[in-house]
């Protein structure tokens, strides 16, 4: 079974880091604290990935709405600068995938983005959103998954706190001095990582990683008795099991070991199934 786990730099930082051993810099900064989790109306938490793009383009206002709708409790969002340092959804480095154009959203100016068009099966032309637009829409809504991709901290932590976002989202930090500035600025923010990736991750080194890198949630533990020490730990396991296999198997598979949270292609189906679970009549 093939999953689109991301795999983030951050990831590559805290497992050399883990080898070498953390820095007491390192390690004040990170223990002050894991942040407190957006408020959910239900326990298990189902996150729309890059909005409901399976009926409209991703990182947009109509997939994102479409997911307020579905009933999701996140929306995972991709943020990005461009060269005038305005902050966009866009999940790739590149515009080249999902539009129209062609370039790097870092050497493009706003004007040259807000031009651009995603095209849709419904035939209708999709614009490329901006983060405070978003910002707005999800309000009081549905709680924002931020993978921060590529943008200042100190400029996104001020656009969330004047939204009064600051208490409906998680961000996903991409490199480790991500991690740093946020934990500085902001460490009532949780975090959602991954755990190093090795074949030796054993119960004791998860502990260890637990007691000195401080994170909400993590992304990648599929094994019960990790997810168990995740638990001890006062974190939550949601998992990212977005891919073309995805089905009511692979849901129920994680749902069995234990995980918070799944981040999902069909928030609106996998909701319908956890109800249907609940009530045995799956």
């Amino acid at each position: 079974m093939h999953l689109m786990i991301k795999v983030k730099n951050v990831y590559q930082y805290i497992v050399l880091i883990l080898v070498v051993g953390f820095s007491s810099s390192f390690s004040v900064q990170a223990q002050k604290g894991n942040g407190v989790l957006p408020r959910s109306s239900t326990a298990f938490v189902v996150i729309a990935h890059r909005g409901n793009h399976v009926f409209y383009p991703e990182n947009t206002i109509s997939a994102i709405q479409a997911a307020i709708e579905a009933g999701a409790q996140y929306v995972e969002i991709d943020v990005r600068e461009t060269s005038d340092s305005v902050m966009v959804l866009m999940h790739d480095a590149t515009v080249d995938r999902t539009t129209d154009g062609k370039g790097a959203v870092s050497s493009l100016d706003y004007a040259q983005i807000k031009a651009l068009h995603t095209p849709a099966k419904d035939g209708q032309l999709y614009t490329i959103p901006l983060f405070s637009e978003v910002l707005q829409l999800c309000k009081n809504k549905i709680n924002i998954y931020l993978d921060f991709k590529n943008a200042n901290v100190a400029k996104a932590w001020n656009m969330i706190q004047q939204a009064g976002m600051q208490n409906q989202i998680i961000v996903y930090p991409n490199t480790l001095q991500q991690f740093h500035e946020w934990q500085k600025l902001a460490p009532q923010v949780p975090i959602i990582t991954s755990v190093p990736k090795t074949t030796s991750l054993t119960e004791e080194k998860l502990n260890e990683f637990f007691t000195t890198m401080y994170v909400a949630v993590v992304d990648n533990l599929y094994d019960e008795n990790l997810i168990k020490i995740a638990h001890v730990n006062h974190v939550k396991v949601w998992l990212d099991v977005e891919s073309p296999q995805e089905s009511t198997a692979i849901w129920d598979k994680f749902l069995k070991v234990g995980v918070d949270g799944l981040q999902t292609d069909h928030p609106q189906q996998l909701l319908k199934y956890i109800t249907q679970r609940q009530m045995g009549l799956e």
